[in-house]
């Protein structure tokens, strides 16, 4: 028999995102196959494992001739179902008449929630859109010795076509027939509370109010769980753009890559309350939670006179999530994006780091429900390498901005497609650097020809491109006593930001936004002589979003020698030496 919660789980690691709420108070644990649902309240328990599983109870309620049971308990035998179809054909029959007649009684059988034996099936509960009788009456040898009456006949074979698609049904025959669910993605949820109250009258304001509500004290339950999760642990490097020259004798180049060291522990859970029929979601909240560890870094190597943007997504994963197929699905994915800004006339070499530390950051949505409690985190800006060289007898001007991004995407899907969304949270840590350097020596440049590397994994990068007047530096002397004068500065920031990207039902639609953190740091400044005062400088504070990739269609390159770069600035930028802004 193949276990459901099994097929819960996503191929990937062990869960690590918690979905929001899980079953509250009322809810008890288990799932009892001896016990028939033929009095209109049922209950699936989906159960984790220590590999990380998800866990949760799903509840259904409403009138005992709108839902019915075709497990044995219910007095059914199943003779052909798929374990992991939604929507199927499945024949089926009596072995105790006095209880499999629910099936029938009143309204007959098309048009009810039937909750479904573990093997047959994707789904717990599914609605039964055709009932007939097949010409196949054919019975397995080892169900038809048990069936077998004292007349030797056998009971009549039924067949059901079972689907999800709630929205067939006519409610004002089956009446209204309503839901409730809590769970989350690591192991224990269905039995967080205590089993002293399944509640079996019809009456659920109670229980809906209490698994709505529960979600302050299993905020602490997942974060114990948390602490020995490690979701993803990543270290690659991306380039981001390549763009070369040719300009003979001499060529030129401006690249720029990221790297992220990323370690993540996650988790995602939610609390929906509303009715199957008709299908509607009237109270949802969801929950990420997060601790992790961000180490990334901005290195340019430019030599061209220019603008380019670039936006990318360097990284994509699913993780684990939540699923109760054909009422709730919620799928997660991690990734990382990567955006660049540079408008530059400059010979430089720059290394910034992205570090940043995030411990029990969490999120609660839509951020307007009356449950979003603890939001928020502690975000903590860790020390952080700094290079910088520039060439002292060429001016060096410009601003460069570049963001690295991983984040959460939650998809949502609520009632097979009745409800479809996807809730984001996006940790955005920025760098910028204002430059406005005058080298003290001479040299010139030539207006060259563009070499464009197409870049591997670049994704859906798009070029634009545009003149740029050719530009005149300084000629480079040969006694190596070239100096600067005028200023740089470099700051830093993290925005931690959650939304959505489109409606679901009368929650949240795509203007849904909220911010948990933002802060600004100034990491470095610096001014040679007196030519360039501070406020010349673009103030890098307000920080903003690329583009998709643009570059330059004329780009300059000198026409001879680079003199040697010179370090402007080499060290570690201390935390508590950092100052906000």
């Amino acid at each position: 028999m193949i276990d459901r919660s099994t097929c819960m789980m996503f191929r990937m690691v062990p869960s690590s995102f918690i979905l929001l709420s899980l079953v509250g108070a009322a809810l008890g644990h288990g799932n009892d196959w001896k016990q028939p649902c033929l009095d209109g309240v049922c209950f699936y328990d989906l159960k984790g494992s220590n590999t990380g599983a998800a866990s949760g109870t799903l509840k259904i309620w409403g009138s005992a001739d709108s839902i019915t049971d075709i497990t044995i308990a219910a007095g059914w035998e199943i003779l052909d179902c798929k374990p992991d179809s939604l929507s199927q054909d499945i024949r089926l029959v009596c072995s105790d008449r006095s209880k499999c007649r629910h099936l029938f009684r009143k309204l007959g059988a098309v048009g009810k929630v039937v909750r479904l034996p573990e093997s047959c099936g994707k789904n717990a509960f599914a609605h039964i859109s055709r009932s007939w009788v097949p010409r196949d009456q054919s019975i397995p040898a080892h169900v038809a010795n048990r069936l077998i009456k004292r007349d030797g006949t056998l009971p009549e074979v039924q067949a059901l076509h079972i689907d999800a698609d709630f929205a067939a049904v006519d409610a004002s025959q089956i009446g209204t027939v309503h839901f409730a669910i809590q769970a989350a993605t690591v192991p224990g949820a269905e039995s967080f509370f205590p089993s002293t109250s399944r509640i079996k009258g019809r009456d659920e304001s109670s229980f809906v109010e209490e698994a709505m509500s529960s979600v302050s004290g299993l905020l602490d339950f997942q974060w114990e769980h948390l602490e020995s999760f490690t979701l993803l642990d990543i270290n690659r490097t991306w380039n981001v753009f390549d763009q070369s020259l040719t300009c003979p004798p001499i060529s030129a180049r401006a690249r720029i890559d990221v790297s992220a060291q990323v370690n993540i522990a996650a988790s995602v859970g939610a609390a929906v309350e509303g009715t199957i029929i008709p299908p509607k979601v009237n109270d949802f909240a969801l929950i990420a939670i997060l601790n992790a560890n961000l180490a990334g870094a901005l290195n340019l190597n430019a030599g061209l006179t220019g603008s380019i943007s670039a936006t990318q997504r360097l990284y994509q994963v699913a993780i684990p999530g939540l699923d109760f197929p054909g009422i709730l699905t919620i799928g997660p994915s991690f990734y990382i994006d990567a955006k660049a800004s540079a408008t530059l006339d400059i010979n430089a070499d720059l290394n910034v780091g992205l570090n940043y530390k995030i411990e029990k950051a969490s999120m609660v949505f839509p951020p307007a429900s009356k449950y979003a409690v603890k939001q928020g985190g502690a975000f903590q800006f860790v020390d952080t390498p700094l290079k910088l060289s520039a060439t002292p007898s060429f001016q060096t001007n410009g601003r460069v901005e570049a963001h690295l991004i991983p984040g959460i995407d939650l998809g949502v899907n609520v009632l097979n497609g009745a409800g479809v969304a996807s809730v984001y949270l996006n940790v955005d840590a920025g760098a910028q650097i204002n430059l406005a350097l005058q080298g003290q020596a001479t040299g010139e440049v030539i207006v060259g020809r563009e070499k464009a590397r197409e870049i591997e994994g670049a994704g859906d990068a798009v070029v634009k491109m545009e003149p740029t007047p050719v530009a005149i530096a300084p000629r480079a002397t040969a006694t190596g006593s070239a100096g600067f004068s005028g200023c740089f500065d470099i700051g830093a920031g993290l925005d931690v930001v959650a939304g959505a990207t489109a409606k679901l039902f009368n929650i949240f639609d795509k203007s849904t936004t909220y911010t948990l953190f933002s802060r600004d740091w100034e990491l470095y400044k610096k001014c040679f002589g007196a030519q360039t005062k501070r406020e010349e400088l673009v103030d890098y504070y307000a920080r903003s979003v690329a583009e998709p990739v643009s570059l330059n269609k004329r780009l300059v390159c000198p026409i001879s020698g680079f003199p040697p770069l010179q370090s402007l600035v080499d060290s570690m930028i201390l935390a508590s030496a950092v100052k906000q802004v």
